[in-house]
């Protein structure tokens, strides 16, 4: 862009294409033919495209702008034409004295500045006592209300009214013109001049002859003067403006296709869309099955753990049983242990004494058993 100069969507710069190229060379165009052998001060040059173009016809022309960036861009662009001069400054505080130019431009300026009344002052300060402006501004009600727009770079954009009630104090002569892209189908004499235009207009399916356009601007041009006889006597031509390579028609093209591709992108992206709806459903479908299969399988596993409960209530009880079983048994062991013992006991009483009946049965017990009587006897007598 502009070697050093980049586009930021605030400045125009040259090698910009589309409608802002048509709108913003077309003004230029018009300011050529009101401002010929005139000294001229372009306001806020920008890239200095513009003066450059007024500088082909005009004595004197003088670029400013309040950036550092665009008028060295300028100087270095167009330094080379003579009658052109660039200089840094801002639009409030112009840095010449009274009555100095017989013509000035201001192109899109006044909605970038908050101060309006004064920068209108202040152009009226510069301007020779039959100097002309020529002005331009974006009809508020077009360029942003009707399409629900906001650009970010403009400070306070204008209705007609406002305008006109900004410029009729030290500016009491306004010439207004209209201005906006618009599309149309020519019809022209093939390789000679025109000598005149006519104007339809079709409403619904009436088409009628118009004596003027119809649409409302989208931009208001004013050519101002303080002296009515500065202003051109007769403005009443319709004024086209194109170039060699149709930029904007070709950009038209392009973005039709572009639309046509966007639209077969459409239908399949609406045919894609709906196979994966249908994948959606089915898949629903599978999750609603799988859901449903959780379910009962959540209710067997909770019945499952209700057996399971009850079987384990079951094996505590029968683990208590079993307890109380091997204690009984243990029991039952130790009395049976006491019963060996006593047992024990009386089988050895009962062997002494079946040794003792032995024994009495034996010859020898017989034998002794006189003499254990006569000892018994005479231990009783004693």
């Amino acid at each position: 862009m502009s070697h050093s100069l980049s586009f930021t969507g605030e400045r125009f710069l040259p090698e910009c294409s589309g409608e802002i190229w048509y709108e913003h060379w077309h003004r230029y165009a018009l300011a050529r033919q009101l401002c010929r052998d005139c000294s001229v001060l372009d306001v806020a040059c920008g890239e200095g495209y513009g003066a450059a173009m007024v500088a082909d016809v005009a004595r004197k022309v003088v670029g400013v702008d309040i950036s550092v960036e665009a008028i060295q861009h300028a100087k270095n662009q167009y330094g080379q034409l003579s009658n052109l001069e660039f200089i840094i400054a801002s639009c409030e505080s112009l840095p010449f004295p009274d009555a100095s130019f017989d013509f000035a431009i201001s192109f899109e300026t006044i909605e970038h500045i908050e101060k309006q009344k004064e920068f209108i002052s202040e152009l009226a300060r510069v301007l020779r006592p039959d100097g002309m402006l020529v002005l331009s501004s974006p009809n508020k009600r077009i360029y942003s209300d009707a399409h629900d727009y906001h650009n970010e770079f403009h400070v306070r954009e204008l209705y007609r009214n406002e305008l006109e009630e900004l410029l009729h104090e030290p500016f009491p002569y306004i010439f207004w013109l209209g201005q906006k892209l618009l599309f149309h189908s020519a019809i022209w004499p093939e390789n000679q001049s025109c000598s005149s235009a006519e104007y339809w207009v079709s409403e619904g399916r009436k088409i009628t002859l118009a004596s003027q356009l119809s649409v409302e601007p989208m931009y208001y041009i004013a050519v101002c003067s303080r002296n009515v006889s500065a202003l051109p006597d007769r403005y009443d031509k319709l004024s086209l403006f194109s170039d060699d390579a149709e930029m904007v028609y070709q950009d038209y093209v392009r973005q039709t296709r572009r639309v046509i591709q966007l639209d077969q992108l459409l239908k399949h992206r609406d045919s894609f869309l709906l196979l994966r709806t249908q994948q959606m459903e089915e898949r629903e479908k599978l999750i609603a099955e799988r859901d449903a299969l959780l379910d009962l399988r959540t209710k067997q596993l909770n019945e499952c753990s209700d057996e399971i409960n009850r079987l384990n209530t079951l094996l505590e009880l029968r683990n208590e049983q079993v307890a109380r079983h091997e204690s009984l048994n243990d029991a039952l062991n130790q009395q049976n242990d006491a019963l060996n013992q006593q047992n024990d006991a009386l089988n050895q009483q009962n062997d002494a004494l079946n040794q003792q009946l032995v024994y009495r049965a034996s010859l020898t017990w017989w034998l002794k058993s006189p003499l254990r009587f006569i000892v018994h006897a005479i231990k009783g007598n004693s």
